[in-house]
């Protein structure tokens, strides 16, 4: 039996996805529902699987550093299995720890895996790890398989790490981290491209070069454009400033971010290869400090978010959020009106937004799901199924899936 923990939605007025007004258009109704309801993690923060064999979800707990397996079906299973536990140390602030999972996209060939952590070296740095399946038990990674292949320079504070990893359509592995930390960009990091922090990173982890653990994909901006060319190899966009989640859409392969705004604002990106996001000229649609005079970086114009929403509640806009966590174009069948919408939420208000991209920018968004107490979640990540459903983790330690309304 699915736990009902969710009520159904509004279709009402689109909301105003940026500084214009949207038209009224009536939104998909959804509601969330507990997937698994006899699984249980603790601050859960990704889930990801082999391509090749989606038979088993794998879940990973932030601060217990560990990832655990289980049976993507039936959804009454109780059975979780020790895939693997990162040796201490491990830095366990509040945004630090275990972040991000990604499988090789040939992981049945050649039993690959890759993590992000928060690593407690004798200088704070963010670590992306491959790790191997043990060659005796599939069910078990082999924890002394280790190989750091990339490590971030010195990060002076514990927050803004963003975490993510993702291989793309390209086959390559995409690193978000965020600006650095405290507030600000003290170190005004967004707009700097010479450097990896407030950037998504792409690198190539099967072709190792230059006495590197990784290589670099031909076309990231510093190798592929002359106006690039003083950014870093990694690069592949900068001006963000704590990309919260991104995803690929499965049918076009755009990159859809969440990024998380300071004081003000939070706002979702459509990501391209070269992309300046703004930070920290601007948060959102709105100047940032333009009393600073900081300089945007000359490789090409700042790009628009294609959403906002506010962090305190206004007549306008009453749908307010601390913290986005991007999420997915929608591509399963379950909820046929939103086919196409990219959804996205807030950890800290739980509310959940749809997006519908149309000419390079929203046509229409807003809330998709009516917030009552009961169905408020922490929400940390959003998650795909092989058949285009989504899945959502919480710090309930549930595994919820986003449902059509009753």
């Amino acid at each position: 039996m699915q736990i009902t923990s969710t009520a159904a939605l509004f279709a009402a007025t689109v909301l105003a996805a940026g500084p214009a007004v949207g038209q009224a258009v009536a939104l998909p109704k959804v509601e969330t529902r507990v997937a698994y309801p006899n699984l249980k993690f603790d601050r859960p923060v990704a889930l990801d699987y082999p391509r090749e064999d989606p038979s088993r979800y794998y879940v990973a707990e932030q601060h217990q550093a560990k990832v655990w397996s289980f049976p993507s079906s039936p959804r009454d299973t109780s059975e979780k299995a020790l895939f693997l536990e990162l040796p201490d140390p491990i830095n366990r602030g509040n945004e630090e720890g275990l972040l991000g999972l990604a499988f090789h996209p040939k992981y049945k060939e050649n039993g690959q895996f890759f993590v992000y952590y928060s690593a407690k070296d004798a200088e704070r740095r963010s670590v992306v790890s491959r790790f191997k399946v043990s060659k005796d038990d599939p069910l078990k990674a082999d924890p002394a398989s280790e190989e750091r292949i990339w490590v971030s320079d010195v990060d002076r504070w514990e927050n803004h790490n963003g975490g993510t990893i993702r291989f793309g359509p390209d086959g390559y592995l995409y690193i978000t981290l965020g600006d650095g930390g405290a507030a600000d960009d003290p170190l005004s990091t967004g707009q700097n491209p010479k450097d990896w922090f407030g950037s998504i990173l792409r690198i190539d982890v099967d072709h190792p070069a230059d006495g590197k653990a990784y290589g670099i994909p031909a076309d990231n901006p510093a190798a592929g454009s002359k106006a690039h060319k003083h950014w870093a190899p990694e690069v592949f966009a900068i001006g963000l400033r704590n990309v919260w989640k991104f995803s690929f859409d499965r049918e076009t392969g755009d990159l859809w971010a969440g990024d998380v705004g300071q004081n003000l604002w939070e706002y979702v990106h459509k990501v391209d290869n070269g992309g300046n996001y703004g930070w920290s000229i601007r948060e959102g649609f709105h100047p940032f400090q333009p009393n600073r005079r900081q300089k945007a970086d000359p490789a090409g114009p700042i790009k628009p978010p294609y959403a906002e929403y506010p962090h305190q509640p206004t007549a306008d806009r009453p749908d307010s959020g601390l913290s986005i966590t991007g999420g997915y174009v929608y591509r399963g069948s379950a909820i046929p009106a939103l086919k196409g919408w990219y959804v996205y939420g807030d950890y800290d208000s739980g509310r959940i937004w749809a997006l519908k991209p149309e000419g390079g920018k929203a046509a229409a968004s807003g809330e998709i799901l009516k917030l009552t107490p009961q169905n408020k979640l922490n929400i940390t990540s959003f998650d795909e199924t092989p058949d285009g459903e989504l899945l959502i983790l919480a710090f309930d330690g549930r595994i919820h899936e986003l449902a059509p309304a009753k």
